[in-house]
């Protein structure tokens, strides 16, 4: 059975450019980068941003650097720091980040975030609160950076964090793996890697040459990036004992990912005391220089994390946060659309005749509820069982930007 409208129960409003969100192809190759990152201290930048580059070294901010996700929305505190993104194994995406407010105090989180998406559009999320889920761990009071690498021996996620069990402890790295719907961990957390008694945190795994490469900060005496090596992902790790940023300044948030058709590794962290990047390059992740092209940004980043995406990937998040630069080559040709609906049959009632036109329909959630391309203008579209209320319609064609419009069900 379908809905049956009445014209009276539609009203349009008509103005924002709207593009098709490509499907993302999985075998396509790499040819930018994604930076997820935070802001700053004050709870209105506690929360997860965006930025793109096509060289790696330049970034600029999508969303006008609004915010991609609600911290009030997946967060028990209400702010988010430290993003990680994880491409999956199977074309989906994991962001995880600390469930934090910094005007609480150091020592006032005690929980985490895990996110998944499919499109790196839409992401769900929970919250995972360590002291609450595991009474062995009732007495920690930091649970700070975590990440996730997936673990190709178990088939599964692990999710690894520095953690604090009171004041009078000092942070090390502990891990988990998450279930199978990444919304809780397995089991309560073991003990991955300390440092010689020396508070340990922002820890980021790379496997390489089947060497799994683990950079660390160490706090408390000779702050710095060091690493620990292993064959291992959850044991074995021995201490690398040898600075690896190329500066003076304090630094945090390490991050190291490769750059696309080359051999060479990136390090990159926060000299958080001085609102600057430093971007270092290695072939071999024990020796580190100054990497020769400057990092750039159009914002402020704090530890964040990078990750190689590909063109559709781009197109996909351009679409969703960054209209003006999506198809810049292509003539703007507007179409413009006038619903209606008729014997339970949405109509497009366009003026030009144009083909192949992807019809979507989301709630005011970003829930998608239609998702159909019909062969023209005319054809017509069902629909089943859509409730009273706001909707958003975007009408897309390869060739065209559609004027997009906000649909009143009652």
């Amino acid at each position: 059975m379908f809905l049956q409208f009445k014209k009276s129960s539609i009203a349009i409003v008509t103005g924002v450019i709207f593009t098709l969100v490509p499907k993302i192809d999985a075998t396509e190759s790499f040819s930018a980068y994604l930076f997820a990152y935070f802001t700053g201290n004050d709870k209105s930048q506690e929360a997860i941003c965006f930025a793109l580059s096509d060289n790696g070294y330049d970034y600029k901010e999508i969303n006008d650097g609004k915010p991609v996700v609600s911290s009030a929305a997946i967060s028990s505190t209400g702010g988010v720091r430290d993003p990680h993104i994880l491409r999956g194994e199977n074309n989906d995406y994991y962001m995880v980040a600390t469930d934090m407010v910094s005007a609480n105090g150091w020592a006032s989180n005690r929980a985490m975030v895990l996110l998944r998406s499919t499109n790196l559009t839409d992401w769900t999320s929970s919250v995972v609160n360590i002291p609450q889920t595991y009474s062995a761990f009732s007495a920690a009071d930091r649970v700070w950076a975590p990440q996730t690498i997936f673990d190709p021996s178990v088939g599964k996620y692990m999710v690894y964090f520095s953690m604090r069990l009171g004041s009078a402890d000092v942070d090390k790295i502990y891990y988990a793996y998450a279930n199978s719907t990444f919304t809780a961990l397995e089991s309560a957390p073991k003990l991955l890697f300390t440092n010689n008694g020396l508070s340990t945190i922002d820890a980021d795994i790379i496997l390489k040459d089947s060497t799994y490469y683990l950079f660390f900060k160490t706090e408390g005496n000779g702050n710095g990036i060091k690493s620990a090596l292993s064959s291992k992902l959850t044991s074995g790790y021995v201490l690398y004992d040898k600075y690896l940023q190329q500066t003076t300044a304090a630094v945090e948030g390490s991050c190291v990912f490769k750059l696309i058709n080359s051999s060479s590794y990136i390090l990159m962290y926060d000299m958080y005391t001085s609102s600057k990047y430093q971007f270092t390059i290695s072939t071999d992740l024990k020796n580190f220089t100054v990497a020769p092209t400057a990092c750039s940004f159009d914002f402020t980043p704090r530890h964040g994390t990078v990750i190689p995406i590909t063109s559709a990937e781009k197109q996909a998040l351009n679409v969703k946060w960054n209209q003006t630069q999506v198809l810049p080559n292509q003539k703007k040709q507007l179409l413009q659309i006038s619903p209606f609906v008729s014997n339970g049959v949405l109509h497009l009632g366009a003026e030009t005749s144009v083909s192949d036109i992807t019809v979507l329909l989301y709630d005011l959630s970003g829930k998608e509820i239609i998702h159909q391309t019909i062969s023209n203008a005319g054809s017509p579209i069902r629909i089943s069982g859509l409730s009273s209320g706001v909707y958003e319609l975007h009408c897309i064609t390869k060739t065209c930007k559609l004027s997009s419009t906000r649909v009143f069900v009652r």
